[in-house]
């Protein structure tokens, strides 16, 4: 991008953060941490709130807000031994009452909802539901012990299943309407059937309007609904696209966003489409490739972004994530250690549960003076910690840091005397420091490091290729710089 080869001043605007493409495209971003794409550039990426709930006894495993047909919330947690049930300001076991469950070392819940019952499947026990006056979960002894549940019209569906039989490529519904009734008959339309038209066993399972996507971590296929006796007839959409994991599939609307083994997609049950081309590579180079199938997904409904936390490498546990704005087609990523993800809907309050939920001003969830208050009805992106304790995407930023691509000319050498920033929401502190280099292919150089003075950071420094970064804290939004540099001679 040629800067300001005749003098004066010149706006850069900060577009997309695109590691995989020329630098010297205009509007690149080449790195970042703890930044995401908003409607009108760039903003400092939020960090966890605490919501008011203790830790769990032990890892989260998966986790659900469920909605009941009254319109009530529920969210549900558990960890390898335990499912719990949340209230405002404590959790309360709610496993099966005759045994913990067993679970295993790598096992996961994972949770639907059908009516007033929810179900929790993980493969290691029997598959567990929550009747409508229930207190307890309860083991469904009839359904399959599976992996995989979704719900789907008027049926319960599991994959990768054991019915006495280990079926990782299979599938099965219940009855129609009877989610307690898993005995195979035309005329109750419960089926089991498997795909093997491509190797490998279910990784993922998810409803999208009228139909039912099945995943594989290299394939994935769309089932409809045709009656008896099939009941569900499915097509292979792809032999070569699949997704990672059940988490790694978020839902939004009437598409599904997954990462698959090489690229990132999104389904809206017509056609499959790259989405992460810009961060290909950057992506398939930082997660640990070993654990892609840790990958957990995670819907910001308000800002329109969705969040892939991955283990970056050499980790073996979730600690990075990427950043999806749907509406911008731009990406963003930063750090933050997660177990769970999950929605959270913060419950409504009086004096004495604000009491007990935050016995400190410091310990009252972060945020504007317009936005510390939010309840009822709105779900926020969440996710559990290190430390087992639910935390809402949704606080103030620390840190934060934004690299420019590169600005210049081959045969020119341009004079920055000044940049300053084009801020729609100013951080806290921040500090610029300028790189330089003389041929586009060269390595870059470390200038000085300047300090925000009024608005503005300045510099003198000479070069034919200029890139600058920007570290700060605080929430900050951002959409370009302005930039003011004169010719210094040419060859």
């Amino acid at each position: 991008s040629r800067l300001g080869c005749e003098g004066g001043l010149m706006f850069v605007p900060l577009n997309a953060w695109a590691p995989d493409e020329d630098p010297t495209i205009p509007g690149i971003i080449t790195d970042c941490t703890n930044l995401v794409p908003s409607k009108r550039g760039y903003k400092s990426a939020p960090t966890g709130s605490v919501t008011g709930l203790p830790a769990l006894a032990a890892e989260c495993r998966g986790a659900a807000m469920v909605t009941k047909i009254d319109g009530s919330n529920i969210l549900y947690a558990g960890t390898q031994t335990k499912i719990y049930k949340a209230g405002v300001t404590s959790w309360t076991d709610v496993s099966r009452i005759t045994s913990d469950y067993t679970g295993s070392s790598s096992s996961r819940w994972r949770f639907a909802q059908q009516g007033n019952i929810t179900f929790a499947v993980q493969k290691t026990d029997i598959s567990q539901f929550f009747g409508a006056a229930a207190t307890d979960f309860a083991d469904l002894a009839a359904m399959p012990k599976a992996n995989l549940v979704e719900t789907w019209g008027n049926f319960v569906v599991v994959a990768d299943y054991n019915n006495g039989t280990d079926t990782p490529d299979g599938y099965a519904t219940s009855a129609i309407a009877d989610y307690t009734n898993w005995t195979a008959s035309v005329t109750t339309q419960c089926v089991y059937g498997r795909l093997y038209d491509t190797p490998g066993g279910c990784s993922g399972l998810k409803a999208v309007g009228d139909y039912l996507c099945v995943f594989k971590k290299r394939s994935f296929y769309l089932g409809r609904y045709v009656g008896s006796p099939s009941v569900i007839e499915f097509s292979l959409i792809s032999s070569i696209i699949g997704a990672v994991s059940q988490e790694s599939i978020v839902r939004v609307g009437q598409i599904l966003y997954f990462v698959g083994d090489d690229n990132i997609w999104a389904f809206d049950t017509a056609s499959t489409t790259p989405i992460g081309e810009p961060i290909r590579s950057f992506f398939n180079g930082d997660c640990n490739n070993l654990y892609r199938n840790l990958t957990k997904g995670q819907h910001d409904r308000i800002n329109g972004i969705v969040y892939w936390f991955y283990a970056r490498s050499p980790s073996v546990t979730t600690n990075a994530f990427i950043a999806y704005n749907y509406r911008t087609n731009k990406w963003g990523k930063g750090t933050v250690s997660v177990e769970a993800t999950t929605e959270y809907i913060v419950p409504a309050s009086d004096y004495d549960t604000l009491n007990a939920a935050y016995t400190t001003y410091d310990a009252f969830p972060s945020g504007s003076y317009d936005s510390i208050s939010q309840s009822g009805d709105s779900p926020l992106p969440a996710y559990f910690d290190t430390a087992h304790q639910i935390r809402t995407f949704t606080g103030s930023n620390s840190t934060y840091e934004l690299v420019t691509g590169d600005y210049g000319m081959d045969g020119e050498i341009s004079l920055v005397q000044r940049v300053r920033p084009r801020y729609h929401d100013t951080p806290a502190s921040s500090v610029l420091t300028n790189y330089y280099k003389d041929n586009e292919g060269s390595a870059l150089t470390v200038g000085v490091a300047t300090t925000e003075n009024n608005g503005k950071y300045d510099l003198l420094r000479s070069a034919r290729w200029h890139r600058a970064k920007l570290a700060g804290s605080g929430d900050m939004e951002i959409s370009g710089l302005d930039i003011t540099a004169k010719n210094a001679g040419r060859e």
